[in-house]
């Protein structure tokens, strides 16, 4: 993997619950998976430590948490809604299937408790430029 800060934030971001270098040995790969696979967070140690601090106080709270997070794509396709997008459009533009969208759609309404896709256009035309 990377130990570029960019790229840790995204996969970060994207929900990823541990990170380990690609230079990293066998020991440390098996602690890693055993660790995740347990449903805790593993962190190479040799990710920049102020990297990893920032972060963690930036964006973790003990407990649960009010904060939504939404894929990259998913935010991609709530720009596109915002702009007026219909399903068939935003497929088109992003070469994916209209399933797909549907399904992101799906998902997003899930994630930030609305209760229709109506309300999904309304948010993503409130939140237009903030996401």
């Amino acid at each position: 993997m990377f130990d570029q800060p960019d790229a840790i934030k995204q996969m970060l971001d994207a929900g990823a619950t541990g990170y380990l270098l690609k230079n990293s040995g066998i020991k440390m790969l098996s602690k890693a998976i055993n660790t995740v696979a347990n449903g805790k967070t593993f962190f190479d140690p040799n990710v920049a430590f102020n990297f990893m601090n920032n972060y963690i106080e930036e964006n973790v709270t003990v407990g649960k948490t009010a904060k939504v997070t939404l894929s990259n794509r998913e935010k991609e396709i709530l720009h596109l809604i915002a702009n007026g997008k219909t399903s068939k459009e935003i497929s088109e533009n992003l070469f994916i299937a209209k399933t797909t969208v549907d399904t992101h759609r799906k998902n997003m309404i899930r994630k930030l408790n609305l209760a229709s896709g109506s309300e999904l256009i309304k948010y993503a035309i409130d939140m237009k430029y903030k996401f």
